[in-house]
Order: structure tokens, then C-alpha cells, then sequence
């Protein structure tokens, strides 16, 4: 199978560990035909330390990717990417939405209202606020994300599951709206294995979530977060298991802002 993963990470993001040439060797050891780096994009100056690169780094981070690809040669595929987080911020150049070089964007919510939710220095918030609430507001953000009309690949859908707070009512409608709205473009939703990794212990969407992604031909991808060469393609098996068993047939590649159909 010619599998890809488009969301992996590099040191500029301050949480990460080993070079681009790492990752692609380790991509190309596991039998991936594609890999995109994806690292965060640079946020405000109160919010980025540790999280994302500068304003400054941009460019030496697409520079950084084109040399990674040249040094790949004929192996694998390199793709060039970001993960930009939702609502946007100025800190992020508005010309990288239609800059060239650019294969894909991944559009991701990790702050709700300025609170990082899915920090683990930040986990007590959870304590303060209502669940439900909680849900209602991230939810609300993702549906904003996918208007924006700007990315095209939704992050970790459900990250707000990740320390394992469950909400006590169902969402099924606002999660059902957000794919009606998804059909209009022609974004992916990825299945992100680092939900594996994390206290919740599933992928991110959960099983659920993919069937009814299915049902509404919301066209999917693969991606593993990873922030070290070792978790690139992690558990991917599991993964198009997963993907197979909703009734998945095909996932989705980027080119140039573009996406095409890689069959499984």
C-alpha cells in the first residue's frame, strides 16, 4: 500500500527531536510512499514558546523541507506542509495560504479562548469549566476552521477527548454538522494515530466518528503527529483497519494545494 504521513514535526517547534533526513528514513524503512512535514505554524509571541516556530524561522523552515526533499532523491516523496492553528493569527503571513511551495495545510484547534486544552500543564482548566461546555465551544471552533475554507486537512478531530474527559451529552448533531459543511470543499479529515500515545488511548476521530465521515463521503488521510522519527507511521495498521472496516476504499494525497486519491 502506498501509504502517506502528513503530519509529522520538526525541531523548530520547540517539542520535537531529530532532523527532517531522520524522519524520511525512518518513513521510507517503514514502506510509506509519502511523507509531509507539517510543523506548527508560528503563533503570537505569548502563546508560542515551546509550541511553535517564529515569525522568523518560516522561511528557513520551507528552505529546511526543499533541502530535506533533495536529499530524499527518488526514495520517498516529500511533501511540504503546516499545521496552523484556529481561529488564525497574524504571526502566521497570510501569503503562505497561496504560496507554491506549499503542498498542504492542516487546520487544528488547540486553544480554546487562549486556553491551551490539550497541554498537559493546563489539564486542571478541566476541573473549572463544564464538560459540556467545554465540547460546545471546541466544536464550535472546528466549525469556524472548515468555513474558513483556507486548510485542507482537519487535525485531530476529536483532540478535545485527548486526557479522556468524555462529555455527558451527545454531540452528534454539531459533529454531523460539521461534516455536512465539510462535503462542500474538498478538504480530509485525517485518522491521527498519536491518540494511541496519549492518556485517551484512541486515534483520533474516534470509530465512530470515521463510519459517519464515510456515510458522508468526507474523503480521509493518514497522519501520526509524530515529534520523533520513531513515531512516524505509528500504528498505521490499526489505522487503515480502522479506515477499511467504515467501508473506506481509498485515502487522500496533497500536491501543490491539490488532493488526489491514493487506493489502500
Amino acid at each position: 500500500m502506498g501509504l502517506v504521513d502528513y503530519h509529522t514535526h520538526t525541531p523548530l517547534c520547540g517539542h520535537a527531536v531529530g532532523s527532517p533526513d531522520d524522519y524520511v528514513m525512518a518513513a521510507a524503512a517503514s514502506g510509506l510512499a509519502e511523507i509531509g512535514f507539517s510543523d506548527h505554524a508560528p503563533l503570537p509571541e505569548h502563546l508560542r514558546e515551546g509550541i511553535t516556530m517564529t515569525e522568523s524561522q518560516t522561511e528557513s523552515y520551507l528552505s529546511l523541507i526543499e533541502s530535506t526533499r533533495r536529499n530524499a532523491g527518488e526514495k520517498i516523496k516529500v511533501r511540504t506542509g503546516f499545521e496552523v492553528d484556529y481561529p488564525l493569527h497574524p504571526s502566521f503571513d497570510a501569503r503562505y495560504f497561496t504560496d507554491p511551495r506549499i503542498d498542504y495545510l492542516i487546520g487544528s484547534c488547540h486553544f480554546i479562548d487562549e486556553w491551551p486544552f490539550d497541554h498537559p500543564d493546563y489539564i486542571e482548566e478541566y476541573s473549572n469549566r463544564d464538560i459540556d461546555e467545554i465540547y460546545k465551544r471546541y466544536y464550535e471552533l472546528l466549525a469556524g476552521l472548515i468555513l474558513a475554507g483556507k486548510f485542507n486537512i482537519v487535525g485531530h478531530l476529536d483532540l478535545v477527548k485527548k486526557f479522556g474527559h468524555r462529555p455527558r451529552r451527545s454531540f452528534s448533531g454539531e459533529i454531523r454538522a460539521l461534516f455536512r459543511s465539510m462535503v462542500h470543499g474538498d478538504m480530509a479529515v485525517e485518522i491521527n494515530t498519536a491518540g494511541l500515545r496519549k492518556p485517551v488511548k484512541e486515534m483520533y476521530p474516534s470509530r465512530e466518528i470515521v463510519g459517519e465521515l464515510f456515510n458522508l463521503n468526507v474523503p480521509m488521510t493518514l497522519g501520526s503527529d509524530a515529534h520523533t522519527p520513531e513515531e512516524v507511521g505509528y500504528e498505521f495498521i490499526k489505522a487503515v483497519e480502522m479506515l477499511k472496516s467504515a467501508g473506506y476504499r481509498k485515502i487522500s494525497g496533497f500536491e501543490k494545494r491539490k488532493r488526489f486519491d491514493i487506493t489502500l
